[in-house]
């Protein structure tokens, strides 16, 4: 007669659950690296509007000039935001994340991280920890970030297109 509590779990279930966290892990540090590749696009493409604009504001006018500069720091700003890691500032210390961990010792460190795989339900704890905090906080404020910066690029262009137009439609 076995006792339920020290019965071996079957190896299939604890690979599935293992791949999935993995996975899930995998999918959210792509999604993370997306993300910062996005954010440089924009500051080069903003960048290049801003060398542009100011490098010919003697053939346009002071509006254009003011929309495309103004939209194009702006962008610059989301973007740079977007790629600044936020503050770590929890009281639950993830042991996958260096800036929540950077306080302890090493022995602590090792310590709680032995701790965590020799328990199978911390381990997964820690894992659904982090996948929750980089999907949660880091890549929803990220891609906010991008999208604000893109919108603010995209509408000051227009805006400047429109007024070059308009300020130069004969009335």
């Amino acid at each position: 007669m076995t006792d339920d509590t020290t019965r071996e779990e079957p190896l299939l279930p604890r690979l599935l659950v293992t791949n999935a966290l993995r996975a899930n892990l995998d999918k959210h540090m792509t999604l993370n690296q997306m993300a910062d590749s996005k954010a440089a696009m924009i500051m080069t493409a903003a960048s290049i509007v801003i060398t542009i604009t100011l490098t010919q504001y003697d053939k346009l006018e002071l509006l254009t000039i003011l929309l495309l500069a103004a939209s194009g720091l702006l962008a610059v700003v989301f973007s740079i935001l977007a790629i600044i890691p936020p503050l770590h500032v929890t009281d639950h210390t993830n042991l996958f994340y260096f800036r929540s961990y950077s306080d302890l010792s090493e022995e602590e460190f090792v310590r709680q991280f032995k701790a965590a795989i020799a328990d199978r339900d911390k381990l997964y704890d820690a894992y659904l920890h982090e996948i929750y905090y980089l999907g949660k906080h880091r890549l929803t404020r990220k891609y906010g970030l991008i999208r604000n910066g893109l919108w603010t690029l995209l509408i000051g262009l227009l805006a400047a297109t429109a007024s070059a137009l308009l300020l130069h439609l004969p009335l």
